[in-house]
């Protein structure tokens, strides 16, 4: 099965559906010189935790959206 992953850049991966939302992770981690811990994944906007296996909500050609996660604080009052 095919997937495109949308981070910076537009990827292609094929991938049998049996790999899970971490190992598409470390893929485009790869890709994108990023660290897995700074990357979050989607799919139709909701967002994919690491254990969760591909083909459970993936179609061929499905697109998944990668974003590196942002640090957050508190704002000065």
């Amino acid at each position: 099965m095919q997937l495109f992953i949308k981070s910076s850049d537009l990827h292609t991966l094929d991938v049998s559906g049996t790999e899970t939302v971490a190992d598409i992770k470390q893929q485009v981690a790869s890709l994108e010189s990023l660290s897995v811990s700074d990357i979050a994944m989607y799919c139709c906007g909701r967002p994919l935790e690491d254990n969760e296996v591909i083909s459970m909500f993936a179609e061929e050609q499905s697109t998944f959206n990668v974003e590196v996660r942002l640090l957050g604080g508190n704002f000065a009052q």
